[in-house]
């Protein structure tokens, strides 16, 4: 269910991307979007895909299987999902799930103390890596020519960022397709890719909160789900309200300092206006903690999340499709892309109950799972099929909890 939240507001913020024009009602709904859907429903998303690896991990833990090399394909798998994303359609994060979800094998014994340790690390880790590369440029060429470098840097990526979102505005899909390729190799090049302060952050977040019953017995967590909903909140309003309108550092100011202050002023990686997301995943535990019957009310959602990879690529599939020039290329104003990417998901839920109306999985989930056994698996339903570490489906919650109650359509 809470995957197909995470569908409908990644598919919201998409269509704002893609969405110019219009009138007052419009450039405000223009202002929410990066306000409270950017990156708040991508991080969701993110810390879920986290969830099910950690559950597919400890099934295969509490068997007593030997998981590493079905996990090892499952991811392997997942990049070419995502290379298919990036290259074909421009949509990048797929790949980088396949790449950090390798590291959760290593971790998945530990502690919960060490895993909130690895997290915190994690988050901070960009913090860290821009101090130590300023520092080292600082105590190296000095001051002003590591604040030089570090100016002439951005600008190149600025530019290299608007250059290529112009190729990919071609006509014809050959250059676009050069174009993507062309950013692939400067993302995954960059940080950002390499330093586990987004992703890997985000998947230990899941596993925690998986380890720690959060979403197998909501009821059971209320005060901690409500703690993490008030620091959602307060670290969303501090980067969003506050940090931006601290003084700016004085131009005499020691660089390196400078660059101390700036990551300082964000907790280091641990204060983000994504932690919003917290809030609005509490929320919905909240809600299905005090009465199970929200269930069966938020369903739609949960069909779409039964088919998350499939649904995912459908939706940067059409909207692909619809707004570049090298196919239809529409233009449409916000409000008319609120109500388009509300209509879509709509009809992509009616889809998807459809489907898991007559099969086990959706399509690309049933390949990728296929794959990950290295044969094929069986797509109709059937009681002879027993449950496994790949079917969360399958899985029995608690006795007494929230997940145990029956939700339509469930097979």
């Amino acid at each position: 269910m809470l995957r197909g939240i995470a569908l409908l507001g990644m598919f919201l913020v998409h269509f704002g991307y893609v969405s110019t024009g219009g009138g007052r009602a419009d450039q405000l709904y223009v202002t929410l979007v990066p306000l409270l859907l950017e990156e708040r429903f991508w991080a969701m998303f993110a810390m879920l895909f986290g969830v099910g690896f950690a559950i597919q991990l400890r099934s295969a833990d509490a068997r007593g299987e030997s998981i590493t090399a079905r996990f090892l394909r499952r991811m392997a798998v997942l990049a070419v999902f995502g290379l298919i994303a990036h290259a074909v359609f421009g949509f990048n994060v797929l790949l980088a799930y396949a790449g950090w979800g390798i590291p959760l094998l290593f971790v998945r014994r530990w502690s919960v103390r060490a895993l909130v340790i690895a997290a915190v690390m994690s988050a901070a880790s960009y913090s860290v890596y821009t101090v130590a590369t300023t520092a080292h440029g600082v105590a190296t060429r000095g001051g002003d020519a590591a604040r030089a470098a570090a100016t002439s840097r951005a600008t190149r990526d600025r530019e290299f960022r608007e250059a290529n979102a112009e190729a990919q505005k071609a006509p014809s899909y050959a250059p676009v397709f050069r174009a993507r390729l062309e950013h692939m190799r400067w993302f995954y090049a960059q940080p950002f890719s390499f330093l586990p302060a987004n992703n890997f952050t985000l998947f230990l977040l899941g596993l925690i909160a998986l380890r720690l019953g959060i979403f197998d017995t909501p009821e059971r967590h209320r005060r901690l789900i409500v703690s993490l909903t008030v620091f959602g909140v307060v670290s969303w309003a501090v980067a969003t309200f506050v940090v931006p309108n601290l003084p700016a550092a004085s131009p005499t100011e020691p660089f390196l300092r400078t660059v101390i202050r700036g990551r300082a002023r964000y907790g280091f990686g641990l204060i983000r206006e994504m932690w919003l997301s917290f809030a609005y995943m509490g929320a919905v535990l909240l809600l299905v903690a005090r009465n199970p019957h929200w269930f069966r009310r938020l369903g739609v959602f949960a069909w779409t999340g039964r088919m998350a990879l499939t649904n995912y690529m459908i939706q940067i599939a059409v909207l692909d499709l619809l707004f570049s020039k090298y196919a239809l290329g529409l233009s449409i104003t916000p409000l008319v892309g609120l109500t388009l990417g509300v209509a879509l998901f709509l009809a992509d839920a009616w889809v998807s109950r459809w489907w898991l109306s007559r099969f086990r999985f959706g399509p690309l989930e049933w390949v990728w799972r296929s794959a990950t056994y290295a044969r094929w698996q069986p797509l109709r339903p059937s009681p002879t099929v027993p449950a496994d570490p790949f079917e969360p489906a399958a899985s029995t919650p608690p006795a007494g909890s929230a997940a145990a109650l029956p939700r339509r359509g469930a097979r």
